[in-house]
């Protein structure tokens, strides 16, 4: 028993009735559901919906047949989508006939009254799914339809015959093939077949014209792009030049007056221990403790010594600012002009050494060092890439402790580096800054605001990439790309 009608019948329908100029208000008005669906080739109907909506179709038309017409124009009305277009290219009408149950299922269902019972070269004969009875207008819609599928080809319209008793029918068609090009005798020349093969055509034409259109903007677009990415790269080179440029030359100008202050600051030392020394001595020979206590002698001889230190303390953070403003410009090993292959596990190790102090027991290290080969590096630089990276994570790991994750690895011939910390993480506003020079989050004291500016430069002078991730209270993840090797000289 058929329970199910395809809503492809109320489509055609629909577009049927819109052709001829009639209202499908009173269509709409005896559905209950949106009328989208009666126009959806793809939605389903019960078989009482269908019927009523036809036979409702059939009075306002006064047409009792009109099931059969719909369908006889079905080939005019291309509203079947996908379907539509596989029975347009289907060679032959004996094709539309193979699988007549394949052929119901698109617009019926289930198909149990379906059942094929003889096959000829120009005919089939089968039980009919649709009781007509019970279906009139679905069975004469789907009996007009058989019959004229042919036309998708060129064919002269099928014959049927319809046996009531039984519930069989009889389909039979032309064997002769449609021909485009020669007037044979027994060929038919479908008008419609060539007029829809050439609207194809043109269509695909047109589609063709578009999408080339819019691959020469894609590539107007894409060549933009590339001159903007030029124009940034250059602006970069330029940027990172110019910092060099400026770092050489306050480097340059720290260092003589650094020098001249430092020289004289260790010969005040020297003289103050013969002064102190001399008025020692005076003391065992003199009793002029008033002019002593006048001049402060002992808070002089006592502070002198506190301010000599503190002076050399001064100076010695100056000629580390100098040395990472050296750095800066001129980001090589000194003295070596070419990079060297390097075990960057080993560099890695060795500088979690150096910080071992710094370390102590409240953060653990976690390493994980997969990278198997050498990479093309200068080896120093690269050290006060990783000291830097690892002085800021156990500066941001909280007091009572935490971890610093180390990772490497190499992915599409560039060794990976990963370096993540637990501790308190920074917001985006800080992480824009972290790059530029002199900007620190430490105290007042306890930073240059160089580090990461010199590790930047000297992996990019590696023609690598570092990249941070960070979120406030939740840690940081620093990711160095190095290429493993560097093809031609590498410039500061």
């Amino acid at each position: 028993m058929i329970t199910q009608v395809s809503c492809k019948l109320t489509n055609s329908l629909l577009h049927h009735l819109d052709r001829q100029g009639v209202s499908l208000g009173p269509i709409f008005e005896i559905f209950d559901g949106p009328e989208e669906f009666l126009k959806d080739p793809h939605f389903w109907l019960e078989v009482s919906q269908v019927e009523k909506i036809f036979e409702r179709a059939s009075r306002m038309v006064e047409d009792p047949y009109l099931a059969r017409h719909v369908a006889q124009q079905v080939p005019d009305l291309q509203t079947w989508g996908a379907l539509d277009s596989v029975f347009k290219l289907m060679p032959s009408a004996k094709d539309y006939y193979a699988n007549l149950g394949r052929a119901f299922s698109y617009f019926v269902g289930p198909l149990q009254d379906f059942v094929e019972l003889e096959r000829g070269e120009t005919f089939v004969r089968f039980r009919f799914p649709i009781d007509r009875t019970q279906a009139p207008h679905i069975f004469e819609f789907l009996r007009a339809l058989l019959e004229t599928l042919p036309r998708y080809t060129g064919h002269i319209a099928a014959a049927s015959d319809w046996t009531d008793l039984k519930n069989e029918m009889w389909i039979s068609w032309d064997t002769a093939q449609p021909s485009l090009f020669n007037e044979e005798p027994g060929h038919v020349l479908n008008p419609k077949l060539l007029q829809n093969l050439t609207s194809l055509v043109e269509n695909q034409e047109k589609q063709i014209e578009a999408k080339n259109r819019e691959i020469l903007s894609q590539r107007s677009e894409l060549e933009k792009l590339k001159g903007v990415l030029h124009n940034k790269e250059a602006n970069n080179g330029d940027r990172v030049s110019g910092l060099a440029q400026l770092a050489a030359g306050v480097a340059h100008e720290i260092n003589n007056p650094l020098a001249f202050v430092t020289s004289h600051l260790r010969r005040f030392e020297e003289y103050f221990q013969k002064l102190s020394t001399y008025i020692a001595h005076l003391e065992s020979m003199a009793s002029d403790h008033d002019l002593k206590a006048d001049l402060d002698i002992e808070f002089v001889l006592k502070e002198t010594p506190v301010m000599i230190k503190e002076g050399q303390e001064g100076l010695n953070r100056v000629r580390e600012i100098v040395k990472d403003l050296s750095t800066l410009a001129q980001p090589r090993d000194p003295g070596s002009d070419k990079a060297l292959r390097s075990d960057l596990n080993s560099i890695i190790e060795s500088s979690i050494k150096v910080l071992g102090k710094d370390l102590g027991d409240r953060i653990q290290v976690e390493k994980q060092l997969e990278l198997s080969q050498p990479v093309d590096v200068y080896p120093v630089r690269m050290s006060q890439v990783f000291i830097n990276l690892l002085s800021n994570a156990i500066h941001a790991v909280e007091p009572m402790g935490g971890v610093i994750k180390i990772k490497t690895g190499q992915q599409d011939g560039r060794a990976i580096i990963e370096i993540a910390d637990s501790g308190t993480g920074m917001d985006e506003k800080v992480v824009s800054k972290l790059f530029t020079p002199f900007f620190t989050t430490k105290e007042a004291g306890k930073g240059t605001g160089l580090g990461l500016s010199i590790a930047q430069s000297i992996i990019e002078m590696h023609r690598g990439r570092i990249d941070v991730r960070s979120e406030k209270g939740k840690g940081s993840r620093f990711t160095i790309s190095l290429p493993m090797k560097q093809e031609g000289e590498m410039h500061a």
